[in-house]
């Protein structure tokens, strides 16, 4: 595993520093768990119109469960509005880019997340599906970019839980969980996502 160095951050205020050390334990055990392995296979939180929580309403969550870590997870519909070129500067690679950048999750803000479709895994990151990996890897972000490789989806921040915490949100009806499918993960409309996955999650439950 290469050390936190190799991830990509967002420079950050010193508000942010209380909770960097919680963060970083949560992601270093996922990651060393099972970063290439599933306990179980990658899920689709649709939050509950009743879920109140400001991080979580009306979002989408893609959930992946690392064999003997924490599930780990990053929302696929929340836009927000962070320039490249403001938010790396001096990163010559990084700073060109104008893709959409997403709200992954409360966890880790100034953390830079991705999926990409590679054959060849990145070293730090979790499998989804087939050939699709989120993963943090600084250094293969690097190289893919370069050689004009394309990303499926950027992330600043990320979601995680205790196993417990997660099945406990689910069954007080915070959450409807949906198999992930690569088709909804990679969503052209994902402005869309919740209220569509949200019909066709409670008509199931009905």
């Amino acid at each position: 595993m290469r050390p936190a160095s190799a991830s990509r951050t967002i420079p950050t205020p010193g508000s942010l520093v209380r909770s960097l050390l919680l963060a970083l334990v949560l992601l270093s055990a996922a990651l060393l768990a099972g970063r290439h392995a599933h306990a179980r296979e990658p899920v689709l939180l649709v939050a509950s119109p009743q879920l109140a929580d400001p991080n979580f309403r009306a979002s989408v969550v893609l959930v992946v469960f690392p064999e003997n870590g924490a599930p780990t997870g990053v929302v696929l519909n929340r836009r927000v509005d962070i320039p490249w070129a403001e938010a790396f500067a001096e990163d010559g690679i990084l700073s060109r880019l104008q893709d959409p950048i997403y709200l992954g999750g409360p966890v880790r803000p100034d953390m830079l997340w991705y999926l990409v479709r590679s054959t060849v895994a990145p070293i730090d990151s979790f499998p989804v599906l087939g050939d699709l990996h989120l993963s943090t890897d600084g250094s293969f972000l690097d190289e893919w970019l370069i050689g004009n490789g394309r990303i499926e989806r950027f992330f600043v921040g990320y979601a995680g839980w205790t196993a417990a915490q997660l099945e406990r949100e689910i069954e007080s009806g915070a959450w409807y969980v949906l198999p992930a499918e690569l088709e909804t993960i990679l969503d052209s409309r994902p402005d869309q996502l919740w209220r569509r996955l949200l019909v066709r999650a409670t008509a199931i439950e009905t």
